[in-house]
């Protein structure tokens, strides 16, 4: 019962974290030479990967309890 909770209390302020992050990775950046944003495909690969790693995680925390 409390190996449960604190898997869940761990793994959902990680995932929360992880969320965070990926949001900040998908925006657009700013190019002030061409005054338009435009699209970084450095953090749209980033945005990728921790979305991946996010539904990993989720799936292991759903196996472990």
């Amino acid at each position: 019962m409390i190996g449960n909770l604190l898997i869940l209390i761990f793994g959902g302020s990680l995932l929360a974290l992880m969320f965070l992050v990926q949001n900040a990775f998908s925006k657009p950046v700013y190019n002030k030479m061409s005054n338009v944003w435009e699209d970084d495909p450095v953090g749209r690969k980033f945005h990728n990967i921790i979305i991946i790693s996010m539904v990993i995680v989720a799936f292991i925390m759903g196996l472990v309890m």
